[in-house]
């Protein structure tokens, strides 16, 4: 029978090292930093305000466009135009600035400015926002943060379950391979094919299977049909490729595994 094992101090370095291995979440690290640049770049000249302008809060009134000057932002090859307008309200003059690209508002022209109710610090010209884009032409980068914290988070979510099998107890058993698909079956230039490999391990008389689906070379898929499997020693469904884990992680638990340390 196997002996249970038990790995409860894993240096630091390593676990992060092992946390933020893998081609997903390359993949995902990759999506989530070229979308996080590109909004902080855009982000302020966002209009995060055209949700507050619902009938009910606004009022109308006539203002006096003060300047209109050319920004360095643009949509569709033209040039965004910001607005600086001045309405009075109850004798008071209020002084704003929208965004639009009417190139026919000038110096010295009356225009329809609404402004919320409750804060006359927040007014447009009608027709124009309080940003140089709406909110909605970045609609498709929220849509890659998603996806990409989906794709760091789950692979991450399986190695933490992975580092509380090693503290709690395991056991390193051999395993078969009792099915193997290659995809796609045949070669395409250099590419890696995928693999779907099924094992099958035994515990205490019974059968467990695992599949692991890997994106490797010959010499890779070879050394992981011959790999034994890391087994929860709670849980004899959980288990763990062994030479599917990054080379140091591996070694690590091999060597402790061998001396039985804690």
């Amino acid at each position: 029978m196997q002996k249970v094992k038990q790995l409860n101090k894993i240096p630091f370095g390593l676990k992060v090292k092992t946390l933020f291995s893998g081609k997903l979440i390359t993949i995902g690290l990759f999506m989530l930093s070229v979308s996080i640049i590109i909004l902080m770049a855009f982000l302020p000249g966002v209009d995060f305000q055209d949700s507050k302008y619902d009938a009910e809060s606004v009022s109308e009134t006539k203002g006096l466009v003060l300047a209109v000057q050319e920004t360095n932002s643009s949509l569709n090859g033209r040039r965004a135009l910001k607005y600086e307008y001045e309405f009075y309200q109850e004798d008071r003059s209020v002084k704003g600035e929208s965004y639009g690209y009417e190139v026919s508002i000038g110096v010295g022209d009356t225009v329809a400015v609404e402004y919320l109710k409750d804060d006359l610090g927040i007014s447009r010209i009608v027709g124009t926002k309080n940003g140089a884009f709406g909110i909605d032409s970045f609609s498709f980068l929220f849509v890659f943060v998603v996806l990409g914290l989906a794709v760091i988070g789950i692979p991450i979510y399986k190695k933490v379950k992975f580092f509380k099998m090693l503290k709690s107890g395991f056991k390193i058993l051999p395993a078969k391979i009792q099915s193997e698909m290659r995809i796609p079956s045949f070669q395409i230039g250099k590419s890696k094919p995928i693999y779907r490999l099924t094992y099958s391990y035994e515990v205490s008389g019974s059968i467990y299977t695992k599949e692991l689906y890997a994106i490797l070379d010959e010499y890779s898929i070879n050394r992981i049909r011959m790999s034994a499997m890391l087994v929860d020693s709670h849980n004899h469904t959980q288990s763990v490729v062994l030479e599917n884990l990054p080379i140091r992680m591996r070694d690590y638990i091999v060597e402790k595994s061998a001396i039985g340390a804690k």
